[in-house]
């Protein structure tokens, strides 16, 4: 990647999110807005699969070459996402928190959007049938770098082995719930096979960035589509550091503390 790539993230498509879950819903009329930009400025979208397909042959990466991303696996990606990319010629990374296919965000529950539904597994084959690429969001959404590691690798390992059943192919990426990692959950993503990683990082992806780390910029509800424009061209968002920030070293402490003590 010889150029800065936008790696978008989003969570959800949808016009009545529960109260505490609207920053992250992005509302439909708004996503078409933010899809009809990518076209108009003439971006080139990837899944993540084909962008680590042409870095690893270390081949050239379209200029305004755009990832569309979706975390969690809710069901309003095959309503209210999916067609209007899919009319557009835009591809999707789709990442499915296995252990929940079928069943509710529950790991949301604390917030009070603990009922939005999760794709069931019809739904994934279909969508993964139409040319969306299924990456693994874990199976239950939990801090990974937080965990017993042991917990860790069964999150890691058992999402890719479940969805790989329910789509019949190899799930080669990996999505950290909440962009929480480390050195050691990197390591277990790349010994359970698969080739990729993506964290979030609200940054832009380049040639130097880690493969089993990938930046991403998180799109919420309040994201217009001439602000879209400058996370694309770098003037609302910065190349991602090769090194990670002190502050997400600190915070990881933080949460290792508040997980060890029950808080």
């Amino acid at each position: 990647m010889s150029q800065d790539i936008p790696i978008l993230l989003y969570h959800s498509v949808s016009d009545q999110p529960p109260a505490d879950f609207k920053p992250w819903a992005v509302g439909s009329g708004m996503f078409e807005e933010h899809l009809d930009t990518l076209v108009e400025l003439g971006y080139t979208g990837l899944t993540v699969g084909q962008l680590m397909e042409l870095t690893l042959a270390g081949r050239p990466v379209p200029e305004r070459t755009v990832v569309v991303t979706f975390d969690d696996g809710f069901s309003d990606f095959a309503s209210n996402a999916w067609p209007l990319m899919k009319a557009r010629d835009l591809p999707a990374t789709l990442y499915v928190t296995a252990g929940l296919v079928g069943g509710s965000s529950e790991w949301l529950e604390p917030m009070g959007a603990g009922g939005l539904p999760i794709l069931g597994a019809l739904d994934i084959g279909a969508l993964s049938d139409d040319g969306v690429e299924i990456g693994a969001h874990s199976m239950t959404h939990p801090q990974l770098d937080a965990v017993g590691r042991g917990r860790a690798w069964r999150e890691i390992l058992d999402s890719k082995n479940a969805l790989e059943a329910i789509v019949g192919r190899p799930v080669e990426t990996f999505a950290y719930p909440h962009g929480y990692h480390d050195r050691a959950t990197k390591k277990m993503v790349a010994d359970a096979g698969y080739t990729s990683a993506a964290a979030v990082r609200n940054a832009l992806s380049h040639a130097g960035d880690d493969r089993f780390a990938l930046a991403r910029y998180t799109v919420m509800a309040d994201c217009t589509a001439e602000h879209l424009a400058g996370v694309l061209d770098g003037r609302h968002a910065k190349r991602a550091p090769r090194r990670e920030r002190l502050r997400t070293a600190v915070w990881r402490e933080v949460r290792r503390f508040r997980a060890r003590n029950g808080s």
